[in-house]
């Protein structure tokens, strides 16, 4: 985990909608680094994820760089109406909770 990220903006692609997931790859750093597993072993160490009035447990696949909780995310997708170039924002609020929410993109114009 890289302490000073605090937070990440990540753009959805059209996969990422397709398939209701959120690709984490150049994100990783935000995570604590137990949090990570594959599905050929025993879950990781999960961490907390706050997405709107949900909180969930969840940890990262670390062979496809997604939420192993699909199911909270595609709810999330489906209660956002998300679609592709839609920003979400992944901040660390403590070591293991983090908060997730869809932002605008008129906040970022100057960045993208």
């Amino acid at each position: 985990m890289n302490e000073t990220l605090k937070a990440v903006v990540i753009e959805l692609t059209d996969d990422n909608v397709r398939n209701r997931e959120i690709y984490l790859r150049g994100a990783l750093g935000l995570f604590p680094d137990d949090c990570f597993g594959s599905n050929g072993r025993a879950c990781a160490t999960p961490i907390t994820l706050r997405i709107g009035q949900e909180t969930v447990k969840t940890d990262i696949d670390e062979e496809k760089g997604i939420f192993r909780d699909c199911s909270a995310i595609k709810r999330f997708f489906e209660e956002e109406a998300v679609s592709e170039g839609d920003l979400i924002v992944i901040e660390r609020v403590q070591p293991r909770e983090f908060r997730l929410w869809k932002t605008s993109k008129r906040g970022f114009r100057y960045y993208l």
